[in-house]
């Protein structure tokens, strides 16, 4: 007997069974892919039936592309290892993935009724047990997974954040492993805001679920569990199950700046500002000004970018150095006489003497992961698109090019700070508005992009988008025709992940606010 068909779009006339198992059947949506994101956006309901009628019919002929059991149909996993579906697949990271195996469980005949079997009980178990060794183990055991995890990490203090906010600041400065006051260790950065505990740390890091994380650490650290004793799974299983369930944002009100001290001159700029093609016009419309000889603080020879909360309030100066890295140790071995001696010898003596090449300043007391560059322009704004970038020059580029909603993150990946700010622009609107992330053609910006499509899905953000740059490795040096032909040709992201419970934490007020969402699936 053959298999049904659809008789809609792309896959009008395709066998169902075929389509649900393509690995590519647009742009870099997979068959499943494509048929949840048609199921959750579509307003026809015959589209909507179809596919319902697919999953609940054929959902076991799906074939599991990762995993122990790659290449295995869904029926077949279930015949070898049926805790595998109920205990591992249906908490999957992406939803195509959990909605196809739940329907599969829901319509399959051999469903098992109880509510916990003897294999969950003893897995919830040994995890809960494991999760607790985890915890009780040294600091310098917790900072050797950390090293494994490829970061440099000395007496709890991390080298750079692990977020790269700080890449050109001093080592050993802003980010920390710490151990909380519920006996867990926890990751955070102080200069972006970015905050995780360790075991989500490394589910973020190595793309790991919960579970996942626990086993591997614990095989890093030669943990082993043997002989459990029974303990209740309802009162354990919430630490495995729904530990994802939660978006945690936060808030907090910067202190504003005073500009006495930076002599800014009107209309001045150096060079370094005017070769990325931009004018004194671009500049001043952005509030962005030069520090030079005038300034009596640590902003001297800086490019300055001020800014602002959603409240328009000046709560912030980044300030850039007008050289790049090579014409500073120029300048300085010029400056020090240090002319007859090779180019390593020239900057180990320069550093020496405390003249180390340092990219961006930041104001006393300004929090980059508290606010997004540009983002107060957006709050009396009715487009219905806004464009994330990762610095202020991208910023400036995006604005003169037009893309007048255009925000930066002053790194790689949106911070909780950020989202907050996101979602206050956005909440009443956040199934309609196009976001589009602009990706940095390099290895930081393009790993930094799927944590922000997922931030911004379990957010409820559901229109997506992925700009990339040809022929740039940023929009800061990008052409209008990249930018214009990166707009036209921007993909959609399939819905890989549900919208979550909100949770605010608010630094001003030390409150807690929660804002539930629902989502509905087959």
């Amino acid at each position: 007997m053959e298999n049904k068909t659809f008789s809609f779009g792309k896959v009008k006339g395709m066998d169902m069974v075929e389509v649900m198992n393509m690995e590519t059947i647009h742009a870099n949506f997979s068959g499943l892919q494509y048929l949840w994101g048609q199921y959750k956006r579509s307003t026809n309901d015959t589209v909507k039936e179809e596919i319902a009628e697919c999953f609940k019919t054929y959902a076991g002929d799906y074939i599991v592309r990762f995993g122990k059991y790659k290449g295995l149909t869904l029926k077949r996993i279930d015949e070898i290892d049926r805790s595998y579906l109920e205990n591992y697949l249906t908490h999957n990271d992406n939803e195509e993935i959990r909605i196809v195996v739940k329907t599969y469980l829901k319509y399959n005949p051999k469903k098992i009724n109880q509510e916990y079997n003897t294999y969950q009980q003893k897995t919830y178990a040994c995890y809960d047990e494991l999760k607790q060794r985890i915890n009780g183990s040294s600091q310098s055991s917790i900072e050797q997974v950390i090293r494994i995890l490829g970061y440099t990490i000395e007496n709890g203090k991390f080298e750079h954040c692990p977020w790269g906010c700080d890449v050109h600041s001093r080592k050993y400065r802003h980010a920390f492993l710490r151990k909380g006051a519920d006996a867990s260790y926890f990751v955070c950065c102080f200069k972006c805001g970015e905050k995780r505990n360790f075991i989500k740390f490394v589910c973020e890091k190595r793309g790991y679920d919960f579970t996942e994380a626990l086993k591997w650490i614990s095989d890093v650290l030669g943990i082993t569990v043997l002989n459990v004793a029974h303990k209740s799974v309802a009162e354990i299983k919430k630490e495995f199950i729904n530990t994802d369930e939660e978006i945690l944002l936060e808030k907090m009100m910067l202190q504003e700046v005073n500009l006495e001290g930076f002599g800014f001159n009107k209309g001045v700029y150096p060079p370094a500002f005017f070769k990325r093609g931009l004018t004194v016009k671009d500049a001043e419309e952005m509030e962005v000004y030069f520090a030079g000889r005038d300034c009596t603080n640590g902003f001297r020879n800086r490019i300055c970018f001020l800014v602002r909360d959603l409240n328009n309030r000046l709560v912030g100066v980044v300030g850039r150095n007008k050289y790049s890295e090579e014409e500073y140790y120029d300048y300085c071995a010029k400056k020090l006489g240090l002319k007859g001696i090779n180019r390593e010898e020239q900057i180990k003596e320069i550093k020496n003497q405390n003249y180390k090449y340092i990219k961006y300043y930041n104001s006393q007391g300004f929090r980059s992961g508290y606010v997004l560059y540009n983002a107060n322009r957006l709050v009396n704004s009715d487009k219905e698109e806004i464009f994330i970038v990762e610095g202020p020059f991208d910023v400036i580029k995006m604005v003169k090019y037009g893309y007048k909603n255009t925000v930066g993150m002053f790194g790689h990946s949106l911070s909780r700070g950020q989202l907050y700010q996101i979602y206050q622009l956005y909440k009443d609107v956040r199934d309609k508005i196009s976001v589009y992330l602009i990706v940095d053609n390099d290895e930081a910006g393009l790993k930094g992009f799927e944590n922000n499509v997922k931030s911004l899905q379990e957010l409820g953000f559901r229109n997506i988008y992925k700009m990339i740059l040809e022929g740039a490795k940023d929009a800061g040096e990008a052409t209008k025709e990249q930018a214009d032909k990166a707009y036209k040709t921007a993909q959609l992201q399939a819905i890989r992940y549900n919208k979550k419970k909100i949770i605010v934490k608010d630094y001003d007020t030390d409150l807690k606010n929660s804002f539930v969402f629902f989502n509905k699936w087959i």
